[in-house]
């Protein structure tokens, strides 16, 4: 084990925390056309190369215009031995002129050496209604978030909702989003790259088309200070995310790629033990092609 500890240092495994916390985010399921009164869990299993890292999983409530979610992510094997890490989210969305509006978003993490928790409550018109931080952030650690940056920002769930909108309608991704989860503020841009045939790599893995598409996180405040993230060029801070089409007008994130120094940090689908609908697994799911957007690419 320490051999892998001193190799991979505290960077990789911190950039492999914050891809924990963006899979959080891109666990989202239906577009604004196919919204639906089901329930959802959907479970990613999060590795470094062959080694298992965590679990990120999700349970999402669907009501008419009204959606609530439930998050967690757990560090396991050697992750959990290095620097144990959980966290958990809790949200609700609702559906208002034509786009997903954040209503409320909570989030706590643990780790070996901390404990942090944040709560977000919006108005109907997008106004901040109350914004608490436990402990308050610290800004000799983390850079400071103004007032006025989070005005007009939304929360990740609403942002990938209305992102997987666009590609339901289009088949493509295109837009920036302006994020603030009472942690951090940051925005998201997602472009396409194209069409792409994934091949499972574990017995779980979705196998089939997908539309692979890139997002680049531009950090704004309350990100580390001591961290070299921040610093990077955005080609740096990006992340490959693979949107797969299913059945039932489903638009599923089958797969999330993050480079670091030392090899690829990789978020996949676990088909089998997702549940869609209240009994249904991704497994029953007929994959459907994709429109032809461009030349096709290989992992």
């Amino acid at each position: 084990m320490r051999p892998i500890h001193i190799k991979l240092g505290r960077g990789p495994w911190l950039n492999c925390f914050n891809m924990f916390g963006i899979v959080a985010a891109m666990q989202m399921i239906f577009g604004v056309a196919f919204a639906a009164n089901r329930n959802i869990y959907l479970l990613y299993d999060i590795s470094w190369g062959a080694l298992h890292l965590a679990e990120a999983t999700s349970q999402w409530q669907m009501q008419d215009d009204k959606a609530v979610i439930l998050g967690s992510v757990k560090s396991d094997g050697i992750a959990s031995l290095v620097s144990g890490f959980q966290s958990a989210s809790s949200a609700e969305i609702d559906f208002r002129a034509n786009q997903w509006h954040p209503v409320y978003l909570s989030l706590s993490r643990v780790t070996k050496s901390k404990q942090i928790a944040s709560s977000v409550h919006w108005s109907a018109g997008g106004a901040i209604l109350s914004d608490i931080q436990q402990p308050p952030l610290d800004l000799e650690e983390v850079f400071p978030i103004p007032g006025r940056l989070k005005q007009n920002a939304i929360d990740p769930y609403s942002a990938v909702m209305r992102q997987l909108g666009h590609i339901a309608a289009n088949g493509t991704c295109a837009g920036s989003y302006a994020i603030y989860d009472g942690l951090r503020r940051f925005e998201m841009q997602f472009v396409t790259v194209g069409n792409i045939e994934l091949a499972s790599d574990r017995p779980y893995g979705f196998d089939g088309t997908a539309l692979e598409c890139q997002i680049i996180v531009l950090p704004k405040g309350g990100h580390r200070i001591a961290s070299s993230w921040h610093k990077k060029p955005p080609e740096d801070r990006q992340l490959s995310v693979y949107f797969g089409w299913f059945s039932d007008d489903l638009v599923l994130p089958v797969r999330l790629e993050i480079q670091a120094p030392v090899g690829i940090g990789v978020a996949r689908l676990n088909v089998i033990r997702s549940k869609i609908s209240s009994a249904t697994s991704a497994t029953d799911l007929t994959p459907v092609p994709l429109m032809n957007i461009g030349p096709s690419v290989r992992n």
